[in-house]
């Protein structure tokens, strides 16, 4: 039985698909490169069936990058709708669960919905 070749291009899983209106949207073009990975980072944890189940620990982001950038680039993604905060974590060490947001695609249009991470947290999460 002959083997077959694998192609170095075609990658196994896990890989991210970003598409190519969210990459030239004005959204994603105002981002900074590590909010941008952050979002790759998210994009990452979507395995097809779980768009609105992805859990980001704070101890997995300390790996890529600082807790304050991290926390940072979560509420601009939130805000510019590319995620969401799905359930709000932190009591009994339960994390945040975030989901992937089509909102983007209505960014700087008048039906464009903007969260604001620090309305959906109370006071004590955003003093950490």
């Amino acid at each position: 039985m002959k083997k077959k070749k694998k192609n170095f291009w075609n990658s196994d899983p896990p890989y991210a698909q970003i598409e190519d209106k969210l990459v030239n949207s004005e959204g994603f073009k105002s981002l900074k490169a590590h909010t941008k990975w952050l979002y790759v980072e998210f994009r990452l944890r979507y395995h097809g069936n779980n768009p609105r189940n992805i859990v980001f620990l704070e101890s997995e982001a300390k790996k890529i990058m600082s807790l304050s950038t991290f926390r940072a680039d979560c509420r601009k993604l939130i805000k510019l709708g590319f995620i969401d905060l799905v359930k709000r974590g932190g009591f009994y060490n339960q994390p945040h669960i975030f989901g992937l947001s089509k909102r983007w695609g209505k960014y700087g249009t008048k039906e464009f919905i903007e969260a604001d991470m620090d309305k959906i947290l109370p006071k004590i999460f955003k003093e950490k």
